[in-house]
Formats: structure tokens, sequence, C-alpha cells
């Protein structure tokens, strides 16, 4: 009997040398092919057969033949090549063309948060994928995550859905914008105490129930609140705050980043309620595109930069 072959005893390169050998059935002319020697092409061959324990080719003084075990080499033989040449093609071509695509949902609400750091290190980090990119509120962004629409989201506040999976990735403090004139606007530091008396500018709660729900539990608890006017943003709710409608209890970058004249920001005394920034994705989300933008968001968090 032969000796046990393992298949990575037999090298791609001598079973190509192989193969030539068999079509032309001549050393000179296959060694010409394969631009190598005759004696190499020859000491490769005894080398195979060595390896398969068995001669495969029958080497006469005018003409060599294969041997039934040369036969049964080259039949299969020429299917492995081509399987061969064929992994190499996608290999290359799996290397040249885009990585696949990831669709992000920007919150609106978090312009001035860490949002588009992290899309731009995984932009840098993974060029070859495609971003596509858009933004809305939370309420909507949690719809287009669960419709399947996009890929990650981000949102205000912890996602609470059997479906989708979420991670912390920055904290921020809350704030009272309120008239300049107020009388609260002489201090420097507030409790939800002071405040929760006042008439209030808020956003319409579907536009982020989570969020809406985090500010009003932190501030007013189980008290109601006196919502003088609703308003879609930040930007139009700070306005009606310049007009002396109410107070308003928003986070800290957006108070500041829209505060017009007559308005002025004050802080909670600690401990100083807060606001979370969140990126969702579907649970059973299997993309490696998906896989690779948590990773990296993870990393952020371990470094310890979600507190802004």
């Amino acid at each position: 009997m032969g000796r046990s072959c393992r298949v990575r005893d037999v090298e791609l390169r001598r079973l190509e040398y192989f193969l030539v050998l068999a079509r032309v059935l001549h050393f000179g002319r296959a060694a010409e092919e394969l631009h190598i020697s005759q004696p190499g092409l020859s000491q490769q061959i005894k080398v195979l057969e060595h390896e398969l324990g068995t001669p495969l080719i029958h080497r006469g003084a005018r003409a060599i033949t294969l041997t039934a075990a040369g036969e049964v080499l080259r039949e299969y033989g020429e299917r492995v090549l081509d399987e061969a040449r064929l992994c190499v093609e996608r290999v290359r071509a799996a290397a040249e063309r885009p990585a696949g695509s990831l669709r992000v949902a920007y919150t609106r609400s978090g312009a001035d948060l860490n949002m588009h750091e992290l899309v731009e290190r995984f932009r840098v980090r993974h060029p070859a994928v495609r971003l596509s990119l858009t933004a809305a509120w939370t309420s909507r962004n949690l719809e287009l995550l669960e419709a399947g629409e996009v890929d990650v989201a981000f949102v205000r506040s912890t996602v609470r859905h059997r479906a989708v999976e979420s991670l912390v990735v920055a904290v921020e403090e809350l704030v009272i914008a309120m008239p300049d004139d107020h009388p609260l606007a002489a201090r420097e530091r507030l409790t939800p105490a002071d405040v929760v008396e006042e008439p209030v500018v808020h956003w319409p709660r579907e536009q982020g129930p989570g969020y809406h729900d985090e500010i009003r539990r932190q501030i007013w608890g189980d008290r109601p609140q006196r919502v003088a006017l609703e308003q879609p943003d930040a930007e139009h709710i700070l306005r009606e705050v310049a007009n002396r409608v109410g107070i308003a209890v928003l986070d800290e970058h957006r108070a500041r980043r829209f505060c017009p004249p007559g308005v002025c920001v004050r802080r909670f005394a600690d401990p100083a309620p807060t606001t979370t920034l969140v990126v969702a994705w579907g649970r059973h989300a299997a993309r490696a595109p998906v896989d690779r933008f948590v990773e990296l968001c993870r990393e952020h968090v371990d470094d310890g930069r979600p507190n802004r």
C-alpha cells in the first residue's frame, strides 16, 4: 500500500507542472511551455509521485504515457486548479470592490455631540464601505431601523425594544434656559424644585418619547408639567423663551448653541440631571459593516470618551 498523503503535501505548482506534461506527453515541450529546465521538470514530477505514493507516468524510451493514477490526477487535477484560480479571482475582486455599505441615521438633536466624529473615524478606518447618511428625530430613526431602512441609528435615551440593541456613546448635562430678566436668572445653579412650577416650552413627545420622558422624570418626577407651548426643535423653543412664554430644559450643547439674545442658560446643582446619545442597531444584524461600526463605538466608550 502507498503511504498516507495529506492534501497540503501536494503543491499546486507541481500539480500544474504535471497537468502540462499530461497534456503534451513530452518533457522537453512541457519544460519549454513552463519556462523551466527539463531536468527540473523531471525532478518536480518525481517529487509529486513521492508525495502521492504512486507512479503517475510510464517513462518509455521514445514516449511517456500516464498510469491509471496519472489519468485520475489529470481529470481531478484540472478541477482543483480551476477552483484555485476562481478562488484567487474572487479574493482579488473582493479586495478591489467596496466592502459593503452602511446606512446611518443621525438624530437632529445630537448635532453637537460625537455622531459625526464616530462616522468620520469609521470612514477613515474602512474606506471601502459606502456610507449613506440621513437625519431625523429619534422616533423616526427607530422606525427606519425597525423597518430595515437604515443599519444603525443615533437616538436619544435608552432603547427598549426586543429587536434592537443599543450603546450609550455620549452623556451631557441638562440645563435651564430662561429669559435673562427672570427672577431665577440671578442664581448660578438651580434645583428641579426651583423650576417645576414654571411654565415650560417643550417639543412634542411623539418626536422622541424616551428623551421627553427622561427629562420629565428627572425634573418633574410625578408632578405635572405646565406646558405653555410646544415647538418642534431647540431653535424655536429658545425663541419662545426669549418671548417670555416660559422656560425650557434642554441638553447643554443645543441650549448654548441656539441661545438667542435675551435668554440665559443656567446649570442644575449637583448631581445634575443628564441625557444620553445612543447608537442603536438591529439585534440580529449580521452585516460586517454594522459589526465594525459597533466595534468602533465600543472602543470610543472604552477610551472613556462618552462624557462630553
